[in-house]
């Protein structure tokens, strides 16, 4: 890349290769055969100066600055625009040089083009505008059509056509047809003029600012003659070595010297999403990529043959689209509303090609990674992309992340990479220490109170058996299935392949392999089905405290049964049928770990994915239900009745006991889930998440304490068993001594302690 400032002084050399000049804005270095233009470090009697300091919101890349739109130079020094202005009664906005603006004074509300700019204006090199042309309010594409066969009329009409293609909103398909035909129509004629193809160029460069959804089948065969007639004008005689360069098309040719078997151009990446003439450039240099001063956004290469088998008077030409709106496919789904450039490679005698090598940077997306791409070309026969004569050049697998995807192929036309991404999947490690070992204590926990629960149901009576052991078998299996199950044992590794095939959209889901899918659905069964079996143990509760005397309805335990193990299946059944696809598994669960889908490809959480309607909504209901549950029971056991003495009241602490109990099996502690997706910081939203943690993984622990080993029944048995358990041979002296200290007109003071001692 190279840039020029006013003041600039150079000092040819022949005795030396290179010559250092610096000046008070720019750096050059000179050699015999080239001019290159450097702003990182200047070097001077073998010493190094910093790089200067980036002005006006220039970025540094590897110690160059790589300016905004509006400034260029070493350093972003140099304006690149024209002020606000006022020229032949128009007023026209800030625009960058080398780009048409238009009036801000727009066509009436009376006339067919209502709110289109009456004026367009370019903005010179001077910093100046120039060239104005303006419009007729009543005129329209089809009355331009009818009039193009006039010469003296089709610089006009050519402007005219841009500025009614500089509002996209206000364009219809039809519209787009009819601004393409008429640029094609332009371009095709003999007698096309430097001020005519400029208009031309920018009204195609205009129509690519329209909507994807605007361009239909009917404007297929407009915008495929249109960009058949651009690459056939880039190589014409009338675009011999010019570079018309306009926000989002830029056209560039060169013409090749018998002794030259190589023509290059270079798009390099800016902070603008648009084409800037600083920006772009064709050279006829051999030696391949350029330095790594500027990161190259779109590179081709023509190799041309020998020069003892090429004709003399070749046209290398060059379009570069800044989108692929005119390139509209049928085997290639856009689905997530990415870009692709399009760049097109032409040559004038298609016997002297040899070759053309084109690349390609990667478009960057936060939560995806490159997972395949393809070389292709715009088949006009086919009217979509086709990979025929081209293949995919693979960097080494020590460099998969390199930014540039590299083609080649064997014939000149209009090019393109086709990409498809995949989630940038972070795997999470094995589970923390917290996890293991508060689930491997809850399975323990939850074991022995199923166990205990069936040895112990003739004696306790009317306690709810079926309800507690369902309660602790679901959640002894969703603890195990946590544990051994939910990292993904098959991890997806993106790796581009060798062959060259066009992908079906840009988001590749990769076909489901089992395990995960199977263990995601087990989980979303077993945490449900817990969560059933709760509530019914609250409605059980219910019953009896509503009617103490009849208690829950007859057949009861049948409808729990029924209830509890068919809802969830239920609810799994309708997740899986809605979202789950063999070849496109991620519509129902997660990668990095095997759980319902909850996240969008942004990582923001979607309230159409399983997660939600699947398990958090049912959730959220029964946990309601349960909180109900609780407030009724808290509510009828702390009430005091009068007609009781004081020693038949209750104790406070065995009343708080018996509600915790009850909040524990009813599994109200998922509330704190419901918290985390609330916008707390950073530290709230690390206790919310540790507190989850804590509670979730040791429920079974804490059932296990107040349902089992609190109970009167299992310390009864567990005396009696510790009874049965001889106890070891070895005897205990309780030994005691005395330590006195004495001091001075006091009382002695003494010390006694006590401690146990082996009889060996």
């Amino acid at each position: 890349m190279t840039t020029t400032a006013s003041t600039t002084t150079t000092v040819p050399t022949t005795t030396t290769t290179t010559t250092v000049l610096t000046t008070t804005t720019t750096t050059t270095l000179l050699t015999t055969t080239t001019t290159i233009t450097t702003s990182s470090s200047i070097f001077i009697n073998n010493t190094t100066t910093p790089a200067l300091l980036c002005m006006h919101g220039g970025q540094t890349q590897n110690g160059y600055c790589i300016c905004t739109a509006e400034y260029s130079g070493k350093s972003c020094e140099t304006p690149n625009f024209c002020d606000p202005d006022t020229r032949d009664s128009f007023s026209f906005p800030k625009t960058i040089i080398g780009q048409f603006t238009y009036s801000n004074t727009t066509c009436g509300p009376k006339s067919i083009n209502a709110g289109v700019p009456v004026a367009t204006a370019l903005c010179m090199n001077n910093t100046k505008f120039g060239l104005i042309q303006s419009l007729d309010c009543n005129l329209t594409f089809d009355i331009i059509l009818l009039n193009l066969s006039s010469p003296q009329n089709q610089q006009n009409l050519a402007f005219s056509t841009q500025i009614l293609t500089s509002v996209p909103d206000k364009l219809s398909p039809q519209n787009i047809s009819r601004a393409a035909q008429i640029a094609s129509t332009l371009l095709s004629s003999s007698e096309v003029t430097q001020n005519i193809t400029l208009a031309a160029v920018t009204t195609i460069s205009q129509l690519l600012n329209i909507g994807v959804n605007k361009f239909t089948e009917d404007t297929v065969n407009s915008t495929n003659w249109l960009t058949d007639t651009l690459q056939n004008y880039s190589v014409s005689s009338n675009s011999n070595g010019s570079q018309l360069i306009q926000p989002n098309v830029a056209v560039l040719s060169m013409n090749v010297t018998k002794s030259l078997t190589h023509v290059q151009l270079n798009a390099f990446k800016s902070l603008s999403s648009t084409f800037l003439p600083k920006n772009i450039n064709v050279n006829s240099s051999a030696s391949g990529f350029p330095s790594d001063q500027f990161p190259i956004d779109v590179q081709m290469s023509v190799q041309l043959k020998p020069p003892n088998t090429a004709a003399p008077g070749i046209n290398v030409g060059f379009v570069l689209y800044n989108n692929d709106l005119f390139f509209k496919s049928h085997v290639f789904q856009d689905t997530l509303g990415s870009t692709r450039k399009v760049i097109s490679g032409k040559i004038n005698q298609t016997d002297a090609l040899e070759n053309i090598t084109f690349s390609m940077s990667n478009q960057n997306f936060s939560s995806l990674s490159l997972q395949d791409f393809a070389c292709v070309f715009w088949n006009y026969t086919l009217n979509d992309w086709s990979t025929k004569g081209c293949s995919k050049i693979l960097v080494p697998a020590d460099n998969s992340d390199a930014p540039l995807l590299t083609c080649s192929c064997g014939h000149a036309t209009n090019f393109a990479v086709l990409v498809s991404f995949g989630p940038n999947y972070n795997y999470s490690p094995p589970l923390g220490v917290i996890s293991i070992i508060g689930c491997a204590l809850s399975v323990a926990g939850l074991v022995t109170t199923i166990l205990f629960q069936i040895l112990t149901r003739k004696s306790r009576g009317v306690s709810p058996t079926l309800l507690m052991v369902s309660i602790c078998v679901c959640m002894t299996i969703y603890y195990l299935l946590f544990i051994f199950g939910i990292n993904n044992p098959v991890q997806q590794n993106y790796v581009p392949s060798e062959n060259n095939s066009i992908p079906k959209s840009d988001f590749y889901n990769a076909p489901d392999k089992g395990p995960c899918t199977a263990m995601a659905a087990l989980l979303q069964y077993f945490l449900l089905a817990s969560f059933t079996w709760s509530s019914l143990y609250a409605a059980h509760i219910f019953f009896l405290l509503k009617n103490a005397i009849s208690g829950p309805p007859k057949n009861f335990n049948t409808i729990c049964t029924v209830v509890g193990w068919g809802f969830p299946a239920v609810i799994v059944g309708i997740t899986l049928g809605v979202t789950y696809r063999p070849n496109a598994p991620l519509n129902y669960r997660q990668e990095e770990f095997c759980w319902l889908a909850g996240m969008d490809i942004n990582n923001n959480f979607n309230l159409s994915k399983p997660i939600f309607w699947g398990f958090l909504l049912p959730l959220a209901v029964m946990i309601f239900f349960n909180i109900f549950v609780l407030l009724y029971f808290a509510n009828t056991t702390c009430k005091a009745d009068p007609s009781l003495s004081s020693s038949q009241v209750t104790p406070l602490r065995k009343k708080l006991l018996s509600s915790m109990s009850l909040a524990v099996v009813l599994g109200l502690s998922w509330v704190i889930a419901y918290f985390m997706f609330l916008p707390f910081d950073l530290i709230a939203h690390n206790i919310l998440m540790y507190a989850f943690c804590i509670c979730n993984t040791t429920q079974g622990i804490q059932i296990f304490i107040l349902f089992t080993l609190r109970t009167r029944f299992f310390k009864e048995k567990f005396l009696i068993f510790m009874k049965t358990v001889p106890a070891p041979e070895m005897a205990l002296h309780r030994m005691s001594y005395e330590l006195w200290q004495v001091r001075e007109k006091e009382v002695p003071e003494s010390y006694r302690s006590t401690d146990f001692d082996n009889n060996k």
